[in-house]
């Protein structure tokens, strides 16, 4: 047991089967964040520059679109970044809790063992040559 540590394993189950249940949501989440995206830049309008030769338009993503497009791939990174940390952030609770709990395990089971040792006795003249 590390000193000044009071941990309470259903309270940090809890709490992990929340953030758990929370961080699950984020594929979703993004997910929606990129169909929203596509829809609007696709609403933004489009410039049009003409083609060579024929005489015709091409029509091109708007400014607007391509301000989206570059924000989109910014924060799907930013997205990637926070999904990655908050699962190894719940690993780590559960490996430092259990690391704890089986601390705890460890040196009850010395304590236990230590108490079943034969005591060791210094008598005088007892051993000595």
């Amino acid at each position: 047991m590390v000193p000044g540590w009071d941990l309470k394993p259903q309270g940090i189950s809890a709490v992990l089967k929340t953030t758990g249940e929370t961080a699950s949501g984020f594929e979703k989440y993004g997910k929606s964040f990129g169909e929203n995206l596509t829809s609007a830049a696709s609403s933004a309008g489009t410039i049009s520059a003409e083609g060579g030769g024929g005489g015709g338009e091409k029509a091109q993503g708007g400014l607007v679109a391509l301000a989206l497009s570059q924000y989109a791939e910014r924060a799907s990174k930013d997205l990637q970044y926070v999904a990655a940390r908050a699962g190894k952030s719940l690993q780590g609770v559960v490996d430092a809790t259990t690391a704890y709990l089986n601390g705890d395990q460890e040196m009850a089971a010395e304590a236990q063992r230590s108490t079943l040792k034969a005591p060791k006795l210094d008598l005088p003249g007892v051993g000595k040559a």
